[in-house]
């Protein structure tokens, strides 16, 4: 194991452990132990100890504690949001009807306040904004754009009008017919990708957290579109005005998830 291996698993262990200041003060030490003159290369693991080892005995418990909680709870949100992804339905959907539509807005609200909560308070920023950060971010959106501009475009009066006097399957009916894969798959790439913000947010820099949010937000999204297509319940004025009676109490998630996102930034 080289020098430069070594360090880089022992700061993304520590990173992963310890609050932020301490994390810095373990990696400078061991910096210097790394690589001093005398040191060995090939000693490394023998003389200062297995670096995931060495971060686990540097490790406050009680408070490693406290954000394996956090972690598994905004990981738990995610977890749900692609089991709703794929399955297409809640197991209380029997029992609470039109309530499922609250589901993923509620996984959302919990991630975004619980997750601001503890990045702002515990962690910090780690040097100028990430490109890569940036690049992500465009990513999501433009992974996010296709299911919604999607579902947008199969809802409009003329389309259904379309597909009601298609006697046979056809094209239009194929392109109903895709949607559903459309939202599904785009759904649970957002939440791979939210999954990975958490973690860069937690090993690199708090900014990260923007990443999470934006993806949980179009993920939520995805969710609420799946259940609304799984549903048989239109609105009572009908499909002339299916667009206009759902898409507007979209907004309301998709505003609170950029807000959430820029305040991540910050």
């Amino acid at each position: 194991m080289t020098r430069e291996i070594y360090l880089k698993k022992f700061s993304r262990a520590v990173r992963w452990r310890l609050p932020p200041k301490e994390a810095e003060e373990a990696i400078a030490d061991y910096r210097e132990l790394v690589f001093q003159e005398k040191r060995d290369e090939s000693r490394l693991v023998e003389e200062l100890g297995d670096p995931v080892q060495a971060a686990r005995l540097l490790t406050d418990v009680k408070s490693y504690r406290r954000w394996l909680a956090v972690f598994g709870i905004l990981a738990l949100g995610l977890v749900l949001m692609a089991k709703w992804c794929i399955l297409g339905r809640s197991q209380l959907d029997y029992f609470l009807g039109k309530t499922r539509y609250w589901f993923p807005v509620l996984v959302l609200m919990v991630g975004l306040v619980l997750s601001q909560y503890w990045f702002r308070r515990y962690e910090q920023k780690r040097g100028p904004l990430s490109r890569r950060l940036i690049l992500g971010l465009v990513l999501v959106l433009a992974v996010g754009a296709i299911p919604l501009g999607w579902t947008w475009y199969v809802s409009r009066p003329e389309f259904l009008e379309r597909l009601a006097q298609e006697l046979f399957p056809g094209p239009v009916a194929r392109q109903a017919w895709m949607l559903q894969y459309v939202l599904r798959y785009g759904g649970c790439a957002c939440t791979l990708i939210a999954l990975a913000g958490l973690v860069l947010a937690k090993l690199f820099d708090r900014r990260w957290l923007a990443l999470y949010t934006l993806a949980l937000t179009m993920t939520a999204l995805c969710v609420i579109l799946i259940f609304w297509t799984r549903s048989m319940s239109l609105p009572w004025y009908g499909v002339n005005e299916l667009q206009f009676y759902y898409f507007p109490r979209m907004v309301l998630v998709g505003i609170a998830g950029l807000v959430g996102t820029g305040v991540a930034l910050c």
